[in-house]
């Protein structure tokens, strides 16, 4: 089970968020990256969990997503490989390809071709962890070396929900993310995964971030679905004239990357409740994280991944809700969370 914030808020509460998650039994800490947006969010996740590095010991720490194709990709590999050592091969390193056509112009970079471009960055990058020479042409990169390698064997999960990209997932890397946990969308990516990957195999995770508002003491409630309302305005105002969720949802809404077209625009479902996959007591909690779950009980490999921390104001909100989490929900989930392979 693991932890996911999609906003920057104060840097200096991160560490005490991380550590708190840790000490309540999560067994990964996620963050993302958005350029430009006035929400707070990250713009250089890989900076963030080198400092998270030492604020924790055990829990592992993603990145959901970095967006490939706006870096260097001999940067990723420099940068990830950092990182892990830093945590002692605690880095799971996501990839996306983003949706926002003003980060793209930000850094100057093409947005045509860039699905071709995060396809090659793979492959790059476990040569560039061996520690030995290479070249990889498509990218520019002629006779380079990275040092130091990273502590362990990266995981690279993608993400993206449009069929282009989740087979690309399931082709090309160690797990597939999929940023919004609802119905429609797990079973449409388990069809195109189902398709390319065998569900039996441990090598491949399926990892499905949930949005949960808890409705407890602790869990701050009215300030969670505050700023998640807020958050999703805004999201939807830069997703205008694109169906980023590839038609999924009915939406028009949310964030899967290049191979989706449409419209969308506005809080579209009007309540954001409408948005929120799993919310309510201790008890309904636990049997809506159960169920999805259960939705992906043909995988080999599961991991879901947890969005209860948004842009607040207050971080003994925050603090309180993940140690309700942890005392009043983990332990009822112990039967499904997956052992941690050691690397």
């Amino acid at each position: 089970m693991a932890l996911y914030t999609g906003q920057a808020g104060d840097l200096r509460d991160a560490p005490a968020l991380a550590a708190a998650a840790e000490e309540a039994g999560f067994d990964s800490f996620w963050v993302s990256e958005h350029h430009g947006i006035p929400d707070g969010c990250l713009p250089a996740p890989l900076v963030l969990l080198a400092a998270l590095a030492g604020a924790t010991s055990r829990i592992r720490l993603g990145t959901g997503l970095l967006l490939a194709p706006l870096h260097h990709p001999l940067r990723i590999a420099e940068d990830a490989a950092v990182v892990d050592r830093l945590s002692g091969g605690r880095l799971v390193l996501g990839l996306g390809l983003g949706y926002a056509e003003h980060e793209y112009r930000a850094f100057g970079v093409p947005a045509a071709g860039r699905g071709d471009r995060l396809e090659s960055l793979l492959g790059m990058l476990r040569q560039a962890w061996t520690g030995e020479p290479f070249s990889a042409p498509g990218l520019g990169l002629h006779d380079v070396r990275v040092t130091p390698t990273p502590a362990g064997r990266i995981p690279v999960w993608l993400g993206g929900y449009a069929p282009r990209a989740v087979d690309r997932a399931g082709r090309l890397a160690d797990g597939h993310l999929v940023g919004r946990g609802e119905p429609g969308v797990i079973d449409d990516a388990t069809t195109h995964l189902g398709a390319v990957r065998d569900p039996a195999d441990p090598g491949f995770t399926r990892a499905v971030i949930v949005t949960v508002v808890l409705d407890e003491p602790g869990g701050g409630a009215a300030s969670a679905r505050s700023a998640f309302a807020a958050q999703q305005r805004m999201y939807e105002s830069i997703q205008d004239g694109r169906n980023v969720y590839s038609g999924l949802t009915g939406t028009g809404t949310g964030g899967g990357g290049e191979d989706g077209d449409g419209a969308g625009g506005g809080l579209l479902l009007g309540s954001v409740d409408e948005y929120v996959q799993v919310a309510g007591s201790a008890d309904e909690v636990v049997r809506g994280i159960d169920a999805v779950f259960e939705r992906l009980s043909g995988w080999a490999r599961v991991h879901v991944i947890l969005r209860v921390l948004f842009p607040e104001p207050d971080p003994a909100v925050q603090l309180a809700r993940i140690r309700t989490l942890g005392r009043d929900v983990l332990p009822r989930l112990a039967h499904r969370r997956a052992p941690v392979t050691p690397r």
